[in-house]
């Protein structure tokens, strides 16, 4: 891939995804543009939370595959 190509990339704090590099963006490899100016003691219980949601959501669908069949 070319050094100048962008990517998409999923914030590890809301887990929204964003193009990185961005031209004149703050945004970083993990942390999209908008989460980086959240103060780092709320965007850590974030990435804390999302990853529990994340985690409860695939196993709700795992669920729903298993009653499916």
């Amino acid at each position: 891939m070319a050094e100048d190509e962008q990517q998409r990339r999923v914030c590890r704090t809301c887990g929204e995804t964003f193009p990185y590099p961005g031209h004149n963006s703050l945004a970083t490899r993990s942390i999209c543009e908008r989460c980086v100016a959240i103060p780092e003691e709320a965007a850590r219980v974030m990435r804390i939370l999302r990853r529990r949601v994340d985690q409860l959501t695939r196993e709700v669908e795992k669920l729903r595959g298993e009653n499916s069949e």
